[in-house]
């Protein structure tokens, strides 16, 4: 009977596999999910490829900045060869393009004008600026001062501020908005026959398309704690605020000018009065109506005046008048005849007054209570 011979050989088989190749019998059994893979190293020709398209961005940039100074540069002479072709003559000492690469900053150091009639004007400095992707939206910034002389009529003045500062959104051709706000105003003009200082806390003016109407100019302004230095009988500082619409007067946006718009509509342009609210005191006078600014400059049309606690604003006024005008006293008389007719509005004792405006003659009745000045030279 042959004896079984014990299995040392099957094990001495497995003891000569080495522990390596055990690893590696072991991982090729393993899925292919559990095999972790490392990513490439970058080799040198990557980051010679990204530089080169770096480099090639920038160079492309800069060129595209360049060559809209270029045209930018070439547009404003083209614009001040325009203008002194219509009898405007703008120039600056330092007419200079900067921003790269993100922005277009124009700056224009003592800026001056004169047109065809003598009128003249200059400016302290303009800057403007714009980003290179939304160049229709421009900032300004005025430097002070600023003087203007207007041989016509004898008008010369000065201003000087704090801060001043416009934001302008271009539409196609013309202005789409027109937003100024100027910081502590003062200024000083003289006439043949007066002298006027004025001095405020702040100022605004904003200038749009009214929605409803492209061809509707719509103007708000705002003036705080208005001072008038040159009437020192008036104590109190002046508040007031303004809306009106003006039809067909986006042509002002696209760059008319007044005089032109007027006889554009025939000798006659609308001006809507929608709210004057003047603050004085503890009084507030409100005016709204239709008025018609005509060719030579003044206006005419009706308003209706709200005299709010109408007692504490006549007593504000009266250092206006002259001690011997009897124009006060009768104001006085027409307010006292209305008191029964006095009401109540936002908790203010309120009269309403008719007013009418005669080539620039402001009356109550057959009271005159003064003028507004034409807002252009007849014949002009």
């Amino acid at each position: 009977m042959a004896l079984r011979q014990p299995p040392v050989l099957q094990v001495a088989l497995v003891g000569s596999v080495t522990g390596p190749e055990i690893a590696r019998t072991r991982r090729e059994c393993l899925p292919v999910s559990d095999i972790k893979t490392k990513p490439p190293k970058p080799t040198r020709r990557g980051y010679i490829l990204l530089a080169g398209a770096v480099v090639l961005v920038i160079a492309g940039w800069s060129a595209a900045w360049f060559y809209g100074q270029s045209v930018l540069r070439e547009q404003l002479d083209r614009q001040i060869v325009r203008m002194a072709d219509q009898g405007l003559d703008v120039s600056c000492a330092d007419l200079a393009i900067a921003g790269y690469p993100f922005r277009y900053e124009v700056s224009c150091a003592d800026m001056r004008s004169a047109d065809r009639w003598g009128t003249a004007a200059s400016l302290g400095g303009l800057n403007a600026v714009a980003l290179i992707y939304n160049p229709w939206h421009v900032i300004f910034e005025a430097k002070s001062p600023a003087a203007m002389s207007v041989p016509v009529n004898g008008l010369e003045g000065g201003l000087t501020w704090q801060t001043a500062r416009a934001s302008v959104k271009f539409s196609d051709k013309a202005l789409g908005s027109f937003d100024a706000v100027i910081d502590k105003p003062e200024a000083a003009f003289d006439t043949a026959l007066a002298r006027g200082l004025f001095a405020a806390e702040k100022s605004e003016v904003h200038l749009r398309k009214q929605p409803e109407s492209a061809a509707t100019l719509e103007s708000f302004v705002t003036v705080q704690d208005l001072s008038l230095k040159s009437l020192p009988e008036l104590q109190q500082t002046i508040s007031l605020r303004s809306h009106a619409r003006i039809e067909g007067g986006t042509a002002l946006l696209a760059g008319a000018d007044l005089v032109s718009l007027v006889r554009a509509q025939g000798g006659e342009l609308p001006v809507e009065l929608v709210l004057t609210e003047i603050l004085l005191g503890a009084g507030k006078a409100t005016a709204s109506g239709n008025l018609v600014l005509s060719g030579d400059g003044t206006l005419s049309g009706s308003l209706e005046l709200n005299l709010g606690n109408p007692d504490a604003l006549l007593d504000s006024v009266k250092p206006l008048f002259p001690p011997e005008d009897q124009t006060f006293s009768l104001l006085q008389n027409v307010v006292k005849s209305l008191e029964p007719a006095a009401k109540e509005v936002d908790g203010v004792r309120t009269i309403t007054l008719p007013v009418s405006v005669d080539r620039g003659v402001v009356r109550i009745g057959f009271l005159p209570l003064g003028q507004i000045p034409p807002l252009f030279p007849a014949g002009s």
